[in-house]
């Protein structure tokens, strides 16, 4: 298995409580990687740590072997190209329309790029998610669940190779989490690294490989699903219980939820 972001005693306090306590934890490359455990035990925390958006009190974050303030600004940047982060609560601009908040991390990243070039590519995203009319809207103007999609689809346009998930399907209707779904698989298939925190059942027993299961700033368990979802544990058990993870769920195998489309 290889590694792509490890924790070594990570602590994380918010004024004298201990949010993360001591968590250490390696993130395999190329595989989906769940986060569970009760509200309030630190999941959003840990998922921000381990994306480098927040730095830890105490303890290290390594990526690709080295921890993150040994990189130079210039080799951060490059890291941060290869990282989409999807907020919970879809963090786009209130003041730029669709477009731009779209067209933002292609002009950041990609400065070579032309505007008719952005343009295009942010109109094909838009085209896919059948939301090409709300191109020049605010995100006001757009319900919860089709600002989420947006903010889904901003985290994942410049095609990165790690992808953090933050209640990726939380208020979303069933049409958009079907569109939500199908992304997820096509990144899934072409094994890029993603970390999500969800109570999801389908993401968890269709998208999973690798399991972290947290309690009260605390890391009970972290391994293979299948290693994890039999724990003998009973608090990992009872986080587990929590979430349907009946074989019905995934009926005929490895299958893309409306494969078809």
């Amino acid at each position: 298995m290889r590694t792509a972001i490890e924790l070594k005693n990570v602590v994380v306090y918010s004024n004298d409580y201990r949010v993360l306590d001591d968590v250490s934890l390696t993130i395999p490359a190329g595989q989906f990687t769940l986060i569970l455990g009760p509200t309030g035990c630190g999941k959003s925390t840990l998922l921000k740590v381990i994306a480098g958006i927040l730095i830890p009190d105490k303890g290290q974050v390594l990526i690709e072997g080295r921890e993150y303030s040994a990189y130079t600004e210039k080799e951060l940047i490059a890291i941060r190209r290869r990282n989409g982060f999807v907020f919970q609560d879809s963090a786009l601009w209130a003041n730029k329309s669709i477009l731009e908040n779209l067209s933002l991390p292609l002009h950041f990243h990609f400065p070579e790029l032309l505007q008719s070039q952005i343009e295009e590519r942010v109109t094909a995203v838009l085209d896919e998610i059948t939301l090409l009319d709300s191109l020049h809207l605010r995100p006001a103007q757009l319900s919860t669940g089709e600002q989420k999609m947006v903010s889904f689809r901003r985290a994942l346009i410049t095609d990165p190779d790690v992808i953090f998930l933050d209640e990726p399907t939380a208020s979303v209707d069933l049409s958009m989490r079907r569109k939500m779904m199908r992304v997820l698989w096509r990144e899934k298939q072409r094994h890029a690294t993603m970390v999500a925190v969800t109570h999801d059942a389908e993401i968890l027993s269709l998208f999973t490989d690798y399991l972290v299961v947290l309690k009260q700033g605390r890391l009970l368990q972290a391994g293979p699903k299948d290693e994890v979802r039999f724990s003998t544990f009973p608090a990992v058990r009872e986080i587990l219980s929590e979430v349907t993870m009946a074989e019905t769920e995934n009926a005929g195998g490895n299958t893309p939820p409306d494969s078809s489309h």
